[in-house]
Parts: C-alpha cells; sequence; structure tokens
C-alpha cells in the first residue's frame, strides 16, 4: 500500500512494512535527502521533478510526507497549481474551515448543524460513503465524517444565527452556568484529541533470523516506521495544525515527532511487569532484553520517564495533551511564521490550564510541562540509539524513518 493510499483511506490499521534500506551507499533522494538529514525547507519545498520520480521509482518518501501536509495528493502530476481537497467529500476545498480544508459546501453544512442543534440519524449502518456526489445522501454520516476529519464545534460562532444569544441565554438559565459552558467548551479541545487519538499498532514480529537481539531490533524498527506513518496523520488532526504553513509543519514534525511518539510509550509502561518497556501490546521488553538490543541507555531514561508519569497518575486527557505540545513545543528550526506557531503552542497551553483548573489543583499544568525536558532527553537517547543500529550494525531502517531520525540528530 502507498502512502498517499494510506493518508486518503485515513485507515491506519491498514500500513503494511515498505523496503527498507540499508546503511550501504546509494545515490541521494531526490528531495535532498541524505545521511545529514537535510534542511526543513528543502522537506517542504519538494519540485514536480521530485513527485515524479516519487511516482515512478515508489520510494521517495519525503515527496510524498509534503503531499500529504500540503493535502493536494489527488493532484495530477503535471497538472497548473497544487489543488487542495476537501478532508470530508474530496471536492475541492476553498480554504481552512473550522481548523480543517474544504469546501463551501460542507462548511456551510457543519455550520448550519451546529447553530441549529441539529440532530441527525443514519437510516443504515452510519458508515455511508460520503463523496461530492453523495454528500446529501446522509446528513448524520456527513456530519460525523465533518468531526473526524477535524472541524471544531467550538469554531462556529453562536451569535452569529437570528437569536443566537437568546438561544445561549436560554441554555444557561435551564441549569448551566456561563462558567461551566464556558470551561467545557474550550475543554472540547482535549476532547478532541482523545476522539483521535488513533488505536496501538501491533507488532509484526520478525522471523527473518534466529539471532534474539537482532529479531527484537528489527521488529522494533517495522514498528516505529509504521508509527511514524501513523503520527503524521495524527498531527492533521490537531486543532489547528493544518493551518499552519506547509514549512512550520514540516518543522515541527522533524523536530518534535519522537517525543510525542515516547509518550504513549512511557505511559503504556507504567507499572508494567518485570519494569517493561511496552512499544505495543505484543512487544514488551524488559532491561535484559533492551541491553541485549543495544537499548539500554533508552531503557533507563524511558522507566524513568514513566516512573514519573505513574507518579503524578496521568489522565488519558492529559497524556493526549501532552503529547500534542510535545509536538508544539519542539524547538523547530526554521519557522515561517512564528506568530502563527505561537498561537498554536498558546491554543494547546490554554486547554490544559483550563481542563487542571476545573478538574484538578492549581499548579498541575506547570508540573507537567515541566516533564517536557524529560521526555526530549529520552528522545535524544532514542534517536542516538536507533543511528548507532543502523551505521555500526547494519539494522535495515525505512527510508522515512532514517530521514526523521537525522533531521533530529
Amino acid at each position: 500500500m502507498e502512502l498517499t493510499d494510506f493518508c486518503l483511506t485515513d485507515d491506519y490499521h491498514f500500513i503494511r512494512p515498505q523496503r527498507p534500506l540499508r546503511s550501504a551507499p546509494e545515490p541521494d533522494s531526490p528531495t535532498g535527502s541524505s545521511s545529514s538529514g537535510g534542511s526543513v525547507r528543502g522537506c517542504a519545498a519538494v519540485s514536480e521533478a521530485s513527485v515524479r520520480f516519487s511516482v515512478s521509482q515508489a520510494d521517495s518518501y519525503s515527496a510524498q510526507v509534503d503531499s500529504i501536509l500540503r493535502g493536494d495528493y489527488l493532484t495530477p502530476v503535471g497538472a497548473v497549481g497544487p489543488k487542495r481537497l476537501c478532508l470530508v467529500c474530496g471536492d475541492f476545498a476553498s480554504g481552512y474551515h473550522y481548523g480543517v480544508a474544504s469546501c463551501e459546501a460542507c462548511k456551510a453544512f457543519f455550520k448550519r448543524t451546529i447553530q441549529g442543534n441539529i440532530e441527525y440519524s443514519c437510516p443504515l449502518n452510519n458508515d455511508c460513503e460520503i463523496t461530492k456526489r453523495r454528500r446529501k445522501a446522509c446528513q448524520a454520516c456527513r456530519f460525523q465524517k465533518c468531526l473526524q476529519a477535524g472541524m471544531m464545534r467550538e469554531g462556529v460562532r453562536m451569535d452569529r444565527v437570528r437569536g443566537g444569544r437568546k438561544k445561549y441565554k436560554r441554555r444557561s438559565e435551564a441549569g448551566l452556568s456561563s462558567h461551566g459552558h464556558a470551561v467545557g467548551s474550550r475543554n472540547k479541545v482535549i476532547s478532541h484529541l482523545l476522539l483521535t487519538e488513533p488505536a496501538p499498532l501491533e507488532a509484526n514480529q520478525d522471523d527473518s533470523t534466529d539471532d534474539g537481539s537482532l529479531r527484537t531490533v528489527l521488529t522494533l524498527c517495522d514498528l516505529l516506521n509504521r508509527e511514524v506513518l501513523l503520527l503524521i496523520g495524527w498531527a492533521k488532526q490537531i486543532p489547528g495544525f493544518s493551518g499552519l504553513s506547509l514549512v512550520d509543519q514540516m518543522s515541527l514534525l522533524q523536530s518534535g515527532w519522537m517525543e510525542a511518539l515516547l509518550v504513549g510509550v512511557a505511559w503504556r509502561s507504567q507499572g508494567s511487569a518485570g519494569e517493561e518497556l511496552v512499544f505495543a501490546d505484543n512487544l514488551r521488553l524488559d532491561a535484559a532484553q533492551c541491553r541485549a538490543a543495544g537499548l539500554a541507555e533508552l531503557y533507563e531514561a524511558l522507566r524513568h520517564l514513566a516512573a514519573k508519569y505513574q507518579a503524578m497518575e496521568l489522565s488519558p486527557e492529559e497524556v493526549v495533551t501532552l503529547k500534542a505540545m510535545a509536538l508544539a513545543n519542539s524547538d523547530a528550526e526554521p519557522v515561517d511564521c512564528p506568530d502563527s506557531v505561537q498561537r498554536f503552542q498558546d491554543w494547546l497551553h490554554e486547554a490544559l490550564q483550563e481542563y487542571e483548573s476545573s478538574r484538578r489543583e492549581q499548579h498541575r499544568a506547570g508540573r507537567l510541562l515541566m516533564s517536557l525536558p524529560l521526555l526530549r532527553q529520552a528522545a535524544g537517547r532514542a534517536v542516538q540509539a536507533f543511528l548507532r543500529l543502523h551505521r555500526h550494525r547494519s539494522i535495515p531502517l525505512h527510508k522515512l524513518l532514517l530521514e526523521m531520525l537525522d533531521a533530529k540528530a
């Protein structure tokens, strides 16, 4: 399955292993990626020739990732100018509406639904196909597709509809305090992160060798490659991320991807039997296995992080927000629009602070933010560990994974 197909279906469970690269010399990628990882701007400004090469040669991952982020992955090669597509129905998008690239029809449909507080029901099985031609066939499935694509309810201004302010007042008088309503609305950012958090992948056990430690490393590297693909799809659904420029999206991904992945590993590993690292439900590694695989330093860093998370008793809401903030707070350089990146960061910070103020003690948000340096330290050890395995033990790595590792080295 090609990476473009993966992005079109948004079905992360169909990800299959791609052809890995060994550490033998090979021609430079047309996207400019080499062992040094290339510059972020080089990854962002993929030429038409690069895209053409990726289609004909099948393995230019940087060009395909760039295409995912642009949202123009259905534009035929050779067409004049990129055409962004509506993530709801596939029609041409007119811009970003309520946080998502969408067409005018789906924008208006979503707005009407929220402002009218309309509830739909599907006459079938809640899995109707939503396309440009069939988007009016089932309103329930179309609205669900809007939410799955990342459209934010709170982006619709209720005071723009006739009588909207009065409706809001009546709802408040019906038993919902204005403070509770405001907090609930702002906390929908975190609710959205919970809904869009993908299910953990399972490891594909490598049976190509009888060497136990080598088999562990190969299995882990394959899992990590698929996690990177999953992370790209997840990042696009973070409220505000798709509104950043392509350069800034690439910068944040290349700078913070490992931190975002390790949040999940550390949280799954807290309290595990035998102090294992839980990379997947069917891939649990103890200290001896990590040492044999050359991952001793990574094991210590992740166990330390897992112990900290366990002591703090993180909730699922805090975990998904911390994961998004790990991506947003990375030291990404260069950035195309610092103000937009700062607003993106502030939005997530405010969502966390409001969540904590409504449910936990006053200074908990600050303590969570103080755990980010420890997470960054663990990510640095992970990057060095996998690069060392690739360079010194000739462990094969997929090209996208290698480029992402090099970008953080």
